[in-house]
């Protein structure tokens, strides 16, 4: 019976090893046998690349493929990558967060080849025309800076597949002090601020020379949206108060940014 038990034990150890070099090779770049003996080398402990859970980490892989070189994010020519985002949390908070990260890395431009929503998952595919595939330990830092983390990463042919714990998510804020005025810069999108505990009232000044149309949306946690306040006339100075479950606030102009162009100050008591 021992020995049956320790069989078994050998056998699954040879399949988690498997897996991991498996792993390793679709990520590394394998243009020698040089290059193949160094993947077999680097990761022939493979207690070394397992987390906390017994699940292969995947970001340890992939920095140790970097370090060594066997990485490789750079083409000659653009050619079109595939990056498929999944999470078993909120799918409009989960895109936002996906889509500020990119954008911090300088990838702007992206279109969406699916989004579905299933029993127990969202599924998020975009593609990239890039000479630079966005590099998924950066990625990984950004997406931390948001609250979310990597459970794996998977690669098929030009796809890239990241499954994500989203569940402590946030967005992208415009920091504020309490009762104390500050002054926001010309919007290249509509500003969004994070309500506070601290938050009562919010008071906006725009600025003499401007012509602003306020338009003004109040959203969840989640980023669901709660209400909508507009004005169709000129607009010099406005205190609102968020309604109950804010946990945003986007301003923007109703009809365009240029009316703000000058920026707006903003109060917070």
């Amino acid at each position: 019976m021992v020995k049956y038990v320790f069989l078994i034990v050998i056998c699954a150890s040879s399949l988690l090893g498997s897996d991991i070099m498996d792993k390793a090779n679709s990520f590394a770049n394998l243009k020698s046998a040089s290059s193949k003996n160094l993947v077999q080398f680097l990761f022939q402990n493979e207690d070394k690349y397992l987390d906390k859970e017994g699940n292969i980490d995947s970001i340890l892989v992939l920095k140790t493929l970097k370090d060594n070189s066997l990485l490789e994010l750079y083409s000659k020519e653009p050619q079109e990558i595939e990056m498929t985002f999944i999470t078993q949390q909120n799918p409009l908070l989960f895109v936002r967060v996906i889509t500020e990260s990119l954008n911090s890395m300088g990838y702007n431009f992206f279109i969406t080849k699916k989004a579905a929503k299933m029993p127990e998952e969202f599924l998020w595919s975009i593609s990239l025309s890039t000479q630079n595939i966005p590099n998924p330990i950066v990625l990984n830092e950004n997406l931390k800076a948001h609250g979310c983390k990597i459970l794996d990463i998977a690669k098929e042919d030009n796809n890239w597949i990241y499954k994500i714990n989203s569940h402590d998510a946030k967005i992208d804020t415009i920091p504020l002090g309490a009762k104390v005025k500050t002054s926001l810069k010309k919007p290249l999108v509509p500003y969004m601020l994070s309500v506070g505990s601290n938050m009562n009232t919010i008071t906006l000044w725009a600025h003499v020379s401007d012509h602003w149309y306020p338009k003004i949306s109040f959203y969840t946690q989640n980023l669901q949206l709660i209400k909508t306040l507009e004005q169709d006339k000129i607009t010099q100075n406005i205190k609102i108060k968020p309604p109950k479950g804010s946990a945003y606030i986007k301003i923007e102009d109703k009809y365009t940014l240029e009316n703000i162009k000058r920026g707006l100050s903003v109060l917070v008591e």
